[in-house]
């Protein structure tokens, strides 16, 4: 039981309390403003915290928290959020509702990717992802023109996009990319340059040559030319497991095209065996995939780890790599009323879902996205 000051106050300091659950008392503090319960072993966030409306600092870094609980997203007010030094995986896609939310510190957690939404946080001055995860640079956050300060310590990424950097982040004054990384060609050469640079690397950034012409413009076409090669040949296949009837058809079209010697490699979760690290696959996959095939259907559209693990990805490579989205729409749903995904030219009309069809429309509709992957597959 934690005893209170005042059910008036406005400000709240339970830091290094040694506790081990979030203190409901808390939650009947309607004035309350600030509240700090850092440094204890808080494992979960109530439901009830957005009640407490009228929150604009909140301070939960160097706890042991799992989840980044979507109902802190409700606290439309908060202004300051530290979830520091956490177990943190995902970030739910309603971070995007805190739209007054100025600083963000999500660092040190294990955090490997940003759900799309995450570029809706229009005043955001300060965010600090190091210490994750992330091997791809999110391309989120180059939709955050606010940005002032930005810290990326600790990270391998492969993709360091110098140049949008620059031009899109135009408010950027301050970079931190310090930091002990092992050199190693799967790093990004531009970001491994600048985690050799103490303080703030700005300058250096937009003012310093940072690749040698002489030396790395042959290596650097070759290292393109092959992963263009990869990406080209890879097939992924996103679905909901409700629709696993529809997966098996794509498959069985698909295998047509390797009787006829066309060379390339399928993947879907059904490759996952037992004791395979599930998520870490599915990452893989991801992330060297030149043609991409989306079983679209309500199930695809709401499952929330498609959303924000799979999309992401797959999204960002089509904007750098070239990556090709084939959505085939298989059960009604609201696909052109995604944001996202409506930009993408189906394979099938979405008012004329292949559940919708006769036998024989439907297995043409699947030897159209065959000939589609097929014609993919000969560029």
């Amino acid at each position: 039981m934690i005893k209170l000051p005042s059910k008036n106050v406005s400000k709240l300091d339970l830091s290094n309390q040694g506790l081990t659950h979030f203190p409901m008392e808390v939650i009947e503090l309607k004035n309350l403003k600030k509240l700090n319960l850092s440094g204890n072993s808080i494992k979960h966030i109530p439901k009830e915290i957005e009640f407490i409306k009228n929150l604009e600092l909140l301070d939960l870094s160097n706890n042991l928290i799992i989840d980044f609980y979507s109902k802190i997203c409700a606290l439309k007010k908060l202004r300051v959020l530290n979830l520091n030094n956490n177990k943190i995986k995902t970030i739910p896609k309603q971070i995007g509702n805190l739209e007054f939310l100025e600083v963000l510190q999500i660092a040190n957690n294990k955090i490997s990717n940003l759900p799309i939404s995450f570029s809706n946080l229009k005043n955001l001055k300060e965010l600090n992802l190091s210490k994750n995860e992330l091997e791809i640079f999110p391309i989120e956050v180059l939709k955050i023109s606010s940005l002032e300060s930005l810290w990326l310590n600790n990270l391998f990424f492969k993709t360091f996009p110098r140049k949008e950097i620059i031009e899109k982040l135009t408010n950027l004054k301050a970079l931190y990319c310090f930091g002990s990384m092992p050199s190693s060609e799967s790093i990004d050469e531009i970001y491994l340059r600048l985690t050799k640079l103490k303080g703030n690397s700005i300058k250096e950034l937009t003012e310093t040559p940072i690749l040698n012409p002489e030396n790395k413009t042959s290596k650097t076409k070759t290292v393109k030319a092959e992963t263009q090669k990869v990406l080209k040949n890879k097939i992924f296949i996103s679905y909901s497991h409700k629709d696993d009837s529809w997966l098996t058809k794509v498959q069985t079209n698909l295998k047509v095209l390797r009787h006829n010697d066309q060379d390339f490699d399928l993947w879907d979760d059904t490759r996952i065996k037992s004791g395979d690290k599930w998520k870490i696959e599915i990452e893989n996959a991801l992330k060297d995939s030149g043609i991409a095939i989306l079983i679209v259907s309500t199930d695809f559209l709401a499952s929330d780890f498609i959303r924000s693990d799979e999309l992401p990805t797959l999204l960002r490579n089509a904007k750098e790599n070239g990556t090709r989205i084939l959505p085939l729409i298989v059960r009604p749903c609201l696909f052109t009323k995604d944001k996202y995904l409506s930009e993408f030219q189906s394979v099938n009309p979405p008012d004329k879902p292949l559940s919708s069809l006769t036998e024989p429309q439907a297995e043409n509709e699947l030897v159209k996205l065959t000939l589609n992957v097929s014609d993919l597959l000969n560029e």
